[in-house]
């Protein structure tokens, strides 16, 4: 499978070098094109595309490649954070969610919300005591999150399926639960255990 990343960053690269020791085909865009393609040559190329960029440029970025991720699944690994007031606040909330406005803004997308609320080392790979973690999902296509699930799977994860793309408003606030332990611990090697009786 030939997997794009747009967003150069932190996140970006890791995601697409440790998915690259699995096998898979990767490619990381930007809008300049210099780290590998701009973010349309990335998202045409590709057969799923992982949406890594700001959440500030999330629906920016996906409208101007929207005709080239049209049929394809994204994963939507953004986070609406905002830090000016001096502390992590997220700038969309309530009855709405980014993941929300992504699949609003590319409806002919399959949207899926995942990877948001791990940090980046730990995407692919998060050999962590007490087994795999567990990474939720949302997304209206059963298809695309089925798709996602199993390259979850593949990667070291467990995932749970939370239901529609609406429930990105949870794993939103769920990433605000991340963020709280880090700065409580100092540490940012965490993530997530759903325990089945």
């Amino acid at each position: 499978m030939r997997i794009g990343v747009l967003g150069a960053g932190v996140v970006g690269p890791a995601l697409a070098a440790g998915l690259a020791k699995h096998g898979r085909e990767t490619r990381v865009g930007n809008r300049s094109g210099d780290a590998g393609g701009t973010y349309a040559e990335v998202a045409d190329w590709a057969e799923l595309v992982f949406l890594a960029v700001l959440g500030t440029a999330a629906v920016d970025v996906v409208t101007g490649v929207a005709d080239s991720l049209a049929g394809k699944v994204l994963v939507d690994a953004t986070n609406p954070l905002d830090f000016s007031s001096g502390r992590a606040e997220l700038f969309v909330r309530g009855d709405d969610s980014l993941g929300e406005q992504v699949q609003r803004a590319v409806p002919q997308v399959r949207v899926v919300k995942a990877y948001n609320t791990v940090n980046n080392a730990l995407m692919v790979d998060p050999d962590l005591p007490g087994g795999p973690p567990t990474m939720m999902l949302a997304g209206d296509d059963a298809a695309a999150k089925a798709t996602v699930a199993d390259l979850l799977q593949s990667t070291g994860w467990e995932a749970a399926d939370l239901g529609g793309i609406e429930c990105s408003r949870e794993l939103e606030q769920l990433c605000m639960t991340w963020v709280r332990i880090g700065v409580q611990t100092g540490t940012w090697g965490h993530a997530f255990k759903v325990l089945r009786g």
